[in-house]
């Protein structure tokens, strides 16, 4: 079945267009009208593994051919384009626990760390008060990021 066939990215939200904020206003995301589903499936996700003593941060490839200002050309990956995402997952069974989509280079004058400190940051808040070994390559490795681990 054809794409021009197949309609159902013509049926399918999951989040108010008028709502949505222009590009350039506070509080933009390029993912606005799938941010609820990406944040539901990070809840279900949480809820249903079950944290283990070992995680790994990773990036992952989503195969895609088509046009988005998302789309990312990695030639030395073996899935070369598609949608960037960055993964939480078990170490053994691959289990995804949290994953957030790569929307390009963010302006933000907030930013004070590097962007492979904060992809590790951020989904291993909520391992604050818990005993899991995070592991990762050298991609995301910073000496302030290996502080703040050892401090947490």
């Amino acid at each position: 079945m054809t794409v021009k066939r197949f309609k159902i990215l013509q049926a399918l939200h999951v989040n108010d267009n008028s709502k949505a904020p222009k590009q350039g206003e506070t509080g933009y995301d390029k993912l606005y009208k799938w941010r609820p589903l990406i944040n539901k499936l990070n809840r279900k996700f949480q809820y249903q593994c079950i944290t283990t003593s070992s995680q790994s941060v990773d990036e992952a490839m989503i195969l895609f051919k088509g046009r988005s200002s998302l789309k990312q050309y990695m030639p030395m990956k073996p899935i070369k384009c598609g949608y960037k995402a960055w993964v939480r997952a078990d170490s053994t069974t691959g289990n995804v626990f949290q994953f957030e989509m790569y929307v390009g280079k963010q302006d933000s004058d907030l930013v004070e760390v590097g962007l492979g400190e904060r992809v590790v940051k951020r989904p291993c808040q909520q391992l604050e008060f818990k005993e899991v070994r995070v592991a990762f390559d050298n991609f995301f490795e910073s000496p302030s990021l290996m502080e703040n681990l050892k401090a947490k």
